[in-house]
């Protein structure tokens, strides 16, 4: 009798456990940017389903706003007797431009390391896909050497210190019942391409529900025509460049004859 009294309860929290849910959305899902563009204030609101008002206040609630991959060159700072200067390139290709990271509490207190790690949960993890290309031999061996752990932390503490990624605790704003909202402020240099906003719902250290929302960031106007330019006829985009030199330069040149 108590083990068909253990089976029901274990079926019992595996049904509500299955229908647990959360559903997140966005207010917008297209930001323009022009050459006014100053920011953006991102809210993202959501509801959770399948709990009761007193377990929805127990659980907890992670949001990661994830920007496009992009290229970097990392070049580790060498001293050649007085002078310090810029080592060889090591191009860090698939580390997010943006990250930005909102929770009911403190990472830590909500989810284990291992989820932390997986699902990347906080700027520690942002970079963890990311891939290192030694441009030659000389970074190769520096790649070697350093290991691509410290390599990833540089770049962290690097966009940290620029604002790309941020993480605040205590930023889900819990309204009537099981609604909540979440905002986000995007800086000025907010990269363009398309944004992942992943949603996770933890209870007592367990992941329960997961939703996500896109977010597409793009140029208009003057911008747009120039960075599409740049971007897929990078050959007409650069002798145009050069023509424009050319031409301000002789404009200069001879305004002084004058």
């Amino acid at each position: 009798m108590q083990i068909f009294t253990s089976l029901l309860a274990a079926i019992s929290m595996s049904t509500a456990a299955w229908a647990t849910d959360i559903t997140v959305a966005l207010t917008q899902e297209n930001i323009e940017v022009d050459a006014s563009f100053a920011g953006a204030h991102l809210t993202l609101f959501g509801v959770i389903t399948g709990l009761s008002e007193i377990e929805t206040k127990a659980t907890d609630i992670v949001a990661v706003v994830r920007g496009p991959d992009a290229d970097f060159e990392i070049r580790r700072m060498q001293k050649k007797n007085l002078i310090w200067s810029a080592g060889p390139a090591i191009l860090m290709e698939g580390a997010p431009a943006l990250y930005l990271t909102s929770s009911t509490r403190p990472l830590d207190e909500i989810a284990p390391a291992q989820d932390r790690a997986r699902f990347g949960l906080g700027a520690a993890f942002a970079s963890n896909s990311a891939t290192f290309i030694p441009n030659n031999d000389k970074a190769a061996a520096i790649l070697m050497q350093t290991g691509p752990a410290i390599l990833r932390s540089a770049y962290i503490k690097a966009a940290q210190d620029r604002g790309a990624f941020r993480e605040r605790s205590n930023a889900v704003n819990f309204k009537k019942g099981a609604l909540f909202t979440i905002t986000q402020d995007l800086p000025a240099d907010t990269p363009v391409g398309l944004y992942t906003v992943s949603v996770y719902l933890y209870r007592d250290g367990a992941l329960i529900a997961q939703d996500e929302a896109q977010l597409s960031v793009n140029k208009v106007g003057i911008e747009r025509r120039i960075y599409e330019l740049a971007h897929n006829q990078p050959i007409a985009y650069g002798i145009i460049c050069v023509l424009i030199a050319l031409s301000a330069g002789w404009a200069a040149a001879a305004a002084f004859r004058r």
